[in-house]
This record gives structure tokens, C-alpha cells and sequence, in this order.
């Protein structure tokens, strides 16, 4: 009985830290109670403070504790019309690593706002949680009309390493390929490439636009491909061949 006792007391120990406080109701309402009265001393402070960097500093402040309440009460603020406030929520939110409530309020948040830089900001935040679930959502950021906004979506792919993007980073890879690098007017520009263009009028302006587009994004999307797949792929055609070996087999990296 005395091995027994011993043998459970070491397998106790060996439990990650995470699951020994799980199992302590005492330590987690201490932590609710935490975040409780931090939020109530957020919400206090947030009255007064009269300026973006204000509320921006009080959301730093709030952030400085994680738990589910408290992102939570950071999630309201993506919203928020100061761009300075939400790119610090979002900076907050980011540090919820591989958690999917917080890397989709990031993405999701993305449509929440009209000016780039913070939609930038977004997706990349959104990459920096890790959690290989917002995929989807990236790939189809990839083809945003804004191409930084596309490009920072390609970006965050190389990221989560998702299994899930490598089909459409190699189409957009493809498509990317297609598009002219002179100034013919015979087509040629990249079917469906940055899906929001319409509006733009000109030719030359068009193709600028489509060019700027390859550029950009040609060297991040062969950046992801190489970070997801950890092969050397020099062009697509290369991109194209090792997955149709690897697929079967393909596992995501760590």
C-alpha cells in the first residue's frame, strides 16, 4: 500500500500544472474573482479616460490578465471606432495562444473595420493565436481587394501551418502566375484575383493593380508553402509536384 501511496503521489506530480489546477475549485474561483474585479476597475477607469492612448493604456492594463472573462470584455472593443484602441485589443486578444474564441473574433473582426492598417493588424494577430481552425477564413482573405490585407492573410497561413491551405495556396499561386508583367491588354490578368476591384476603371490602372498583386504576393505564398510544407519549392509547378506525393501521407508540423 505504501508503493501504491507513492507511486499515486508521483503520478500526481507528473501532471502538467494545468490539470492539477483544474481540479482545484479553490484556485479557479480565486481567478474568476481576479478577473471580476479587474473588469469592475477596467469599466471605472474606462470612464474616465479621455483620450484613444487613454483607453488604449487602460486596455493594455485590462489585458495584463488572461482569463475567459476578461477576453471576453476585450473582444467589445474590436469595434471600437479609434483604430488605436483596437489594434491594442487585438495585440491583447493575440496572446490567447491556440484558443478559437479569440482567433476568430480576430478574423471575424477584420470585416468589423474599414480602414487597412487595422484590418492588417487583425490578420496578423490572428496568426500570431496559432489556432489552425480560422484556415478557411484566411484563404479567402487572400483574396481581398486590399493586397495587404491578402498579403498579411498569406502570412498568417505560413503561421498555423494548416493542412487545409495548401490546395488554395497553390491555386492562388497559379492564378498569381498568370497575371501579365507588361502592359498587353489581351488578357491574361489572374481569373478572380482580389474579388473586391470592381470600381477600378482603366486598363493600365487594372493591370498596375493586378501586377502590384503578383509581386507582393508571389514571395508570400511561396514563403508559406515552404514553412508549411518544409520543402525548397522554387516555383509553383515545384509546389504543385510535391503535393501531389505528399498529400496522401502529408502530416500538419508542429
Amino acid at each position: 500500500m505504501r508503493w501504491a501511496n507513492g507511486w499515486l503521489f508521483t503520478l500526481v506530480l507528473a501532471l502538467p500544472l494545468s490539470a492539477q489546477e483544474a481540479k482545484n475549485p479553490d484556485e479557479e474561483k480565486k481567478k474568476d474573482d481576479e478577473a471580476k474585479a479587474k473588469i469592475v476597475e477596467f469599466n471605472k477607469e474606462m470612464k474616465s479616460a479621455k483620450t484613444p492612448k487613454d483607453q488604449a493604456d487602460r486596455i493594455a492594463a485590462l489585458g495584463e490578465l488572461k482569463h475567459p472573462r476578461v477576453l471576453t470584455e476585450l473582444k467589445g472593443y474590436l469595434k471600437h471606432p479609434a483604430a488605436d484602441v483596437a489594434i491594442e485589443t487585438a495585440s491583447q486578444i493575440s496572446k490567447y495562444e491556440k484558443d478559437k474564441d479569440a482567433a476568430e473574433a480576430l478574423v471575424n473582426g477584420v470585416n468589423l473595420r474599414r480602414d487597412k492598417d487595422t484590418m492588417v493588424k487583425f490578420v496578423r494577430y490572428a496568426g500570431d493565436v496559432g489556432y489552425r481552425g480560422i484556415a478557411a477564413k484566411l484563404v479567402s482573405l487572400t483574396r481581398h481587394r486590399e493586397v495587404d490585407v491578402a498579403r498579411e492573410a498569406v502570412d498568417s497561413l505560413a503561421k498555423i501551418k494548416s493542412k487545409d491551405s495548401i490546395d488554395p495556396l497553390i491555386n492562388l499561386w497559379r492564378d498569381l502566375d498568370q497575371i501579365r508583367d507588361d502592359k498587353d491588354t489581351g488578357g491574361g490578368l489572374g481569373g478572380g484575383l482580389g474579388g473586391g476591384l470592381g470600381g477600378i476603371t482603366g486598363t493600365n490602372t487594372l493591370q498596375d493593380e493586378q501586377k502590384k498583386r503578383k509581386n507582393d504576393l508571389t514571395p508570400a505564398v511561396r514563403n508559406a508553402l515552404e514553412k508549411i510544407s518544409g520543402e525548397d519549392l522554387k516555383s509553383m509547378k515545384d509546389a504543385a509536384d510535391w503535393w501531389r506525393r505528399a498529400k496522401s501521407t502529408f502530416k500538419e508540423p508542429d
